[in-house]
């Protein structure tokens, strides 16, 4: 009992604080300070408890089953939490560095505007990380791994009168959205492979042969997605470049998250999934190889970066990128210790950087010279022509960014061409007509009709989800393009498998709500501040712009809301009968997460 009590406490508590201080208008420090001061010693001893109890029992892993949070047909999603000796080490770490964070920033956010939002969001954080540290589920960590993104995006954003912090905040969101898919279609492949997957079944017990032997593809499909999850969230190249653009944050946030904390995510996970991954030959050497070439890239990046933060950032990464070697070669206790010693130093040097940087500037006022330059035995073997090319490289961050940019570019043009090309009431007009000729064309298609109203309905939503992207000036319309291709995603797999269409209400659910709230804060936002070009509605308007996020994250499947829950079952329900209705849905997922986060970020940064 006491071990169930522990383990909700230490998720659910700060979850519950972080919508009451988001709640309620506290408008002093002292109260909200009084308040973290408190939940920090709750939660050291909870998080002491935990450890306690691990060690008492002799360091036997336990699974705690809470029971069934929503459950059809065959399909489950359970709150189920894990004790072994990789959870406990990552919650004591998050424990004790959570409450160092705490107590800096109590005094180094005074008279900061926002400070109870800052604490607000914090909280939201450390509620999703230590999810994903204690999850028995690879659903209970997509869902903490969600928190954390999210929670990431707005204290990179923190501060809404400056329009970099918002634009490096969309960055960082769109590297996450992008890379969370393969979590997410992660996910759905081991409930296709007929497994109720735990954590724990996985470690005790070796993964049967012939059931790697018949699903091979499927397992190096997972194995290839947990890559991508894993090098999104701790930033492998080429998703390198928004690590020192994280750093616009305040300096208690950066060290948490991009010194400490989120950054290693991506290892545990790693960690969690070990016994899947690396037995799969191709996986396991593209572990390697991507975790050698960040190690590479970002030592030379963290040269020529031009301010501290950006320094650390780039040698925790390269840190990390030394993890994923370490896991490749089968050592993951090794890479345990690595990730929580990395974490501490990490965290030290970004909470001390502002006092090092006053030092530093206090030496160069007196004269004391700071650095003697690059002098190394390999950059002295260089020629002149090869140290120039070297800088150029290392200054443009392995060019990892430009590379990112391109794909950017690319679907920005296509937006840009349906845009000019097809009008919106044009396109619903056709995707009717198509869908209602190929539904009354059974007698000529016969049992290949549902397939194609599928593709049909599937390829709208797409191209909806484009005309969103390409949407310029009008936030209303943005909102209603990718709402309109969410409610199509669900149509088109509600005709693979019309026996449970009842189930893909909840994904309308979903959209209908979160759509309602956001159409509302837009609604009440005067029209001359609702336009695409960085209007400033965050400080102008707190509460509508809060109610907007809501919505948006109802709408794109945040955390355990129905729209979450629904595009679970779309892929349970749908794509089971048709793989390419997948591509449609992480589609959707992707481009209308990014859209309207897009959207939320020029209604509310300041254009300065």
């Amino acid at each position: 009992m006491m071990l169930n009590t522990v383990l909700l406490c230490l998720i659910f508590l700060p979850m519950v604080l972080a919508g009451v201080l988001a709640i309620l208008p506290i408008q002093k420090e002292r109260p909200v300070s009084l308040l973290i001061i408190s939940f920090n010693v709750l939660n050291g001893f909870l998080t002491f408890s935990l450890a306690y109890i691990f060690i008492s029992g002799n360091f036997i892993p336990q699974e705690v089953d809470f029971g069934t949070i929503f459950s059809v047909h065959n399909y489950s999603l359970k709150l189920q939490l894990l004790m072994d000796h990789y959870s406990v080490s990552f919650q004591v770490l998050i424990g004790f560095l959570a409450g160092l964070v705490f107590m800096f920033s109590r005094r180094y956010m005074h008279r900061e505007p926002g400070y109870r939002r800052f604490f607000s969001t914090l909280l939201a954080f450390l509620s999703g990380i230590s999810l994903v540290a204690l999850a028995d589920t690879i659903d209970l960590l997509f869902a903490g791994w969600e928190i954390v993104g999210v929670s990431s995006f707005l204290l990179i954003g923190f501060y809404q009168n400056r329009r970099m912090a918002g634009r490096n905040a969309l960055r960082a969101f769109t590297i996450y959205r992008m890379c969370d898919v393969g979590l997410f279609l992660g996910a759905w492949l081991f409930h296709e492979l007929g497994s109720e997957f735990t954590f724990l079944d996985f470690s005790q017990k070796a993964i049967d042969p012939e059931l790697m032997i018949s699903h091979s593809l499927m397992f190096t499909a997972v194995g290839f997605l947990t890559l991508f999850a894993a090098m999104g969230k701790s930033a492998q190249y080429p998703f390198t470049f928004w690590v020192p653009r994280a750093m616009e944050g305040p300096t208690p946030s950066s060290a948490i998250f991009y010194g400490a904390l989120s950054i290693h995510a991506g290892v545990y996970l790693l960690i969690r999934l070990y016994p899947i991954w690396h037995a799969i030959d191709s996986v396991n050497i593209a572990v390697g190889c991507v975790g050698l070439v960040t190690t590479i890239t970002s030592a030379l990046s963290s040269k020529t970066q031009s301010n501290i933060k950006g320094q650390i950032g780039y040698a925790s990464v390269a840190q990390v990128g030394i993890m994923f070697i370490e896991l490749s070669l089968g050592f993951r206790d090794l890479a345990t210790i690595h990730l929580i010693g990395n974490a501490f130093l990490r965290c030290y040097q970004l909470l001390a950087s502002p006092s090092v940087l006053v030092i530093f500037l206090k030496l160069q006022s007196e004269g004391a010279p700071l650095s003697k330059g690059m002098t190394g035995f390999v950059y002295k073997i260089l020629t002149e022509k090869m140290r120039r090319r070297l800088f150029a490289f290392s200054f443009n961050e392995a060019y990892s960014e430009a590379i990112m940019q391109g794909v950017w570019n690319f679907i920005k043009r296509v937006s840009r061409f349906i845009n000019r090309s097809f009008n919106l009431q044009i396109s619903v007009l056709l995707l009717t007509t198509l869908t209602i000729v190929s539904t009354v064309g059974k007698n000529y298609l016969g049992d290949n009709v549902d397939f194609v109203a599928a593709m049909v309905l599937g390829s709208g939503a797409i191209h909806l989800a484009l005309i969103a992207i390409g949407e310029k000036t009008s936030a209303v319309k943005t909102l209603n393009n990718a709402s309109l291709s969410a409610f199509m995603t669900g149509v088109s797999t509600a005709y693979l498998n019309s026996a449970h269409f009842e189930f893909t209400a909840i994904f309308f659910a979903g959209i209908a709500g979160g759509y309602a709230m956001a159409r509302y804060a837009l609604w009440r936002i005067p029209q001359e501040f609702r336009t695409l070009e960085y209007a400033g509605n965050g400080d102008r308007y707190p509460g509508l712009t809060l109610l907007l996020l809501a919505g948006i994250l109802w709408l794109a499947g945040f955390t355990l809301s129905p729209t979450f829950i629904g595009e679970d079952l779309l892929l349970h329900f749908g794509a089971e009968n048709f793989v390419l209705e997948t591509f449609i849905i992480a589609g959707a997922f992707i481009l209308n997460g990014i859209t309207l986060m897009r959207m939320y970020v020029k209604l509310t940064f300041a254009r300065f």
